[in-house]
Parts: structure tokens; sequence; C-alpha cells
């Protein structure tokens, strides 16, 4: 059981990576640049302009998730949510969500695995 149990964790951790990295890709290359242009055009601030190791399109990914979740997301404690959830589509709230569960359905089967793994030794 042990043995087919990890190679369908395995494929299913490969298909998941697959699929946020180039989610993450094309929101990284799509919607952040059209945010900031959104921003800039109205007179504000761009938001956390440093960007390290790609945690400022995580940290947007999130918000916009939490924005097409319908859950306040003013209170998230890198970059104004507020702010970027209006300047924002609905295809970047829709592809931040996807980056983002994605990215936890990930963690979160890597993580079951390696209970199960740990447990049946």
């Amino acid at each position: 059981m042990t043995e087919e149990f990890s190679w369908i964790e395995l494929m299913s951790v490969l298909v998941l990576f697959l699929v946020w990295g180039i989610a993450l890709l094309i929101f990284n290359r799509t919607t952040v640049p059209s945010i900031d242009k959104r921003i800039e055009e109205a007179g504000c601030s761009r938001e956390m302009p440093v960007d390290i190791m790609g945690t400022r399109a995580l940290s947007f990914s999130d918000v916009l998730a939490l924005g097409f979740l319908g859950i306040n997301s003013s209170k998230y404690p890198f970059i104004n949510g507020e702010l970027v959830n209006k300047y924002a589509t609905s295809y970047d709230k829709g592809l931040g969500f996807i980056v983002s569960i994605s990215q936890y359905v990930m963690f979160l089967v890597v993580f079951i695995g390696s209970l199960v793994v740990l447990d049946s030794q």
C-alpha cells in the first residue's frame, strides 16, 4: 500500500508543481505588471517595490485569492490588499486564486504524504 501511495503522491505533487509553476509564470508576467501600471496611472505608489525571490508575486496572488473568495484582505501584512483588489480585474483574481490554491494544495499533499510515509515505517 505504501509503495502505491508514494507513486500517487509523487505524481500528484509533480502535476501540482507544474500547474503552480505555469500559473505563477503567467501571473508574474501578465497580472503583476498590469496591476502595477493601473496603480501608477491612478497616482498611487507601487505596492511592494522590491521583489525578493518572487515573494511579490506570491503576495499579490494571496491577496487576490482572498478577494476572489470574498474574504477581507485589507489587513494583509505585506501589501495594501484593498489597493491591489481595487485595480485587479476578474482575470487577475482568478489567476491569483489558481496560483494560491495550487501552491497550498501541493504543500498539503507533501505534508500528508510525509506523515503517511513516516507512519508506515
